[in-house]
């Protein structure tokens, strides 16, 4: 056996392996470099080029005090969105781990269903709470609390409220993923050994799960800095932050070469970022990667050995502060009970948070009113058949379902391919392959906006079809690559052998053994392919045209223009939409992961 297993590893380093990954992954090179990484170099090439060779640019976005204001109140936002994520996130994902099986798939469901909503629609929610006249103001008025409205929304209070709930699904799954992975009988060794609840938690689990803190902290903190959607329709003027900046620059001034020097700014800023978090979480940790048959729980221990010094030091930071923690707080803590429904109410109002603005969505589309009235005076199907028999918003509406199907095909061909190299390839070939094709997910959207819309610009390809096709697919193939790569990791590679030893070609093992035995996750990476193009903003506000407009565009305009409920009756269709699509999705992988006995028996077979 140890003779088989040296032979097919060593048969994985032959030529003829390279020239398979290096053919797998052209499409993917193809499409990313032509418009993603052509387009990013286009645009620093603009910031120093146009007119002729200058730092003119940044010499005026860095030499003007509110250029400073506004950076500095972007990082402010991404700090306080990212604490309170990790203040609000880390009980769930705990509660999610030690909950049982249904509860926890509740929990789970609670935290994936505005993860999978559109960024429009949760952004709506919010307005319909935070309004003048909104859920929150009539609550506090009942309750006698205030006398009248507060101005709740265009502030800086409700883009970190919003921001905060937008991104809180990032910090809940990979938490609960880093702690699923640490070993249940250390806790129960430091039982064992007469440690109690708090020093257990404190002193062992804690400090173990500290990678996945780290990890979604720096995911939150990114992403937020690159948020545009959520501050440009609840910030208001007096609370600009950078991407606004950048937006203004390019529709506003119509200053391109300004834009793309403020752009490869924010872009810099992204870029150390995501170098520092790769230099102590590393892309195949935050990936889950687990090549070589490890499993998971032994990965997630030995990768907590690359944090001894950080976790040194945080369990002192953590011991000082019990010491000096009130006697009370510290006695009510030590008890399990006291401890565990603390973690328990946390969770419950954050499930709440996570769950509400969606479903108060759900009533205000069937008001009577003409206005985003809570709880509605009566009930009407007025807006559904409002949107229903406008052509704008049928045409808008197929346009996107196009669109969508049509990335989820380009993605989930190019993405397959890819991520058949990447995990069949060498160590080597992952690591630059990982860190090329997710490029796209940790650049923001703003910027690669503006990249593709000066290359399409000039191409032709604004305000067409193929553009959009070809902008989405940009941020659709490395969801694709995530999910099959992840799927093939689980494989065994010896079917594959077998095959090949059989006389099969690589052609017919790929279409006979691979495929079907993936097929759940090209399933699964479909349907996300499909969702991310249909929730895409950004690059569609920059790409598409009269002739191409999609329904998040549509909505975009009508949020900002004119609030109705119209709003809302599309906004439950795609809830429902999304809860369907979720169910079918879940019904798929248990109905494939129900193997029948004897293809089990033949896999061990195999394996023997």
């Amino acid at each position: 056996m140890a003779k088989l297993d040296l032979a097919l590893s060593g048969a994985t380093r032959e030529p003829g392996k390279s020239r398979e990954a290096a053919i797998l992954l052209a499409p993917a090179t193809v499409l990313l470099g032509v418009c993603f990484f052509v387009p990013l170099i286009g645009l620093l090439a603009i910031s120093f080029l146009s007119p002729e060779p200058t730092i003119r640019h940044y010499e005026e976005f860095l030499a003007n005090w509110t250029s400073w204001v506004i950076l500095g109140r972007t990082f402010s936002l991404a700090l306080s969105v990212t604490g309170i994520c990790l203040l609000l996130g880390y009980p769930l994902a705990y509660w999610i781990v030690l909950a049982r099986p249904w509860l926890s798939g509740l929990l789970v469901f609670a935290v994936v269903l505005p993860f999978f909503t559109s960024y429009l629609v949760r952004t709506y929610a919010w307005m319909v709470l935070l309004g003048r006249f909104g859920v929150i103001n009539q609550l506090l008025i009942a309750l006698g609390i205030t006398q009248r409205p507060l101005d709740l929304i265009y502030s800086q209070f409700s883009v970190v409220v919003a921001m905060a709930y937008m991104l809180l699904p990032f910090t809940i799954l990979v938490l609960s993923s880093v702690m699923r992975g640490i070993p249940s009988n250390l806790t129960r060794a430091a039982a064992s050994l007469g440690a109690g609840p708090s020093h257990n938690f404190w002193r062992v689990f804690f400090p173990l799960s500290m990678p996945g803190v780290i990890a979604s902290a720096l995911i939150v903190f990114v992403f937020a800095l690159g948020f545009y959607i959520t501050p440009a329709l609840l910030g208001g003027p007096k609370n600009v932050t950078l991407p606004m900046l950048i937006d203004s620059y390019v529709n506003a001034t119509l200053n391109w070469p300004l834009a793309a020097a403020v752009a490869t700014v924010l872009l810099a800023i992204t870029l150390l970022l995501y170098s520092v978090s790769n230099r102590f979480v590393g892309i195949e940790r935050l990936l889950g990667s687990q090549h070589g048959g490890q499993s998971k729980r032994a990965s997630i221990t030995r990768s907590t050995g690359g944090y001894v010094k950080l976790i040194d030091a945080l369990t002192k930071v953590t011991r000082a502060i019990h010491a000096i923690m009130p006697t009370v707080v510290s006695t009510l803590w030590a008890k399990a009970a006291v401890g565990k429904a603390l973690f328990y109410c946390v969770g419950v109002v954050v499930t709440a948070f996570l769950v509400s603005p969606i479903f108060i969505i759900i009533p205000i589309s069937f008001s009577s009113s003409r206005f985003l009235d809570f709880p509605p005076p009566g009930i009407s199907f007025q807006w559904y058949e409002a949107y229903f028999s406008n052509h704008s918003w049928m045409s808008a509406t197929l346009q996107s379902l196009g669109v969508g199907v049509a990335t989820a095909i380009l993605s989930l061909a190019i993405g397959t391919a890819a991520a058949m190299a990447l995990v069949r390839g060498s160590a080597r070939m992952r690591r630059i392959g990982y860190q090329l094709l997710l490029a796209p997910m940790i650049v923001p959207t703003i910027v690669s906006a503006i990249a593709v819309y000066f290359l399409f610009a000039k191409l032709g390809l604004v305000n067409t079809s193929l553009g959009l096709v070809l902008a989405h697919g940009i941020g659709a193939t490395p969801l694709v690559v995530l999910i099959v790569a992840a799927s093939l990791r689980s494989q065994n590679i010896r079917l594959e052998h077998a095959a090949a030893s059989l006389g099969a070609s690589r052609v017919v093992t790929i279409r006979r053994i691979v495929l079907p035995l993936i097929r759940p996750a090209l399933f699964v990476a479909g349907f996300f392919a499909f969702l991310h193009s249909f929730d895409e903003v950004v690059l569609s506000l920059f790409v598409s045209g009269p002739n191409t407009i999609t329904l998040p565009v549509k909505m975009w305009s009508g949020i900002r223009e004119d609030i109705t409920p119209t709003i809302a009756a599309v906004s439950s269709l795609l809830i429902g939409f999304t809860v369907v699509m979720y169910a079918a999705m879940e019904l798929f992988r248990l109905k494939r992961s129900r193997l029948p006995k004897k293809q089990t028996n033949a896999v061990r077979a195999v394996n023997s």
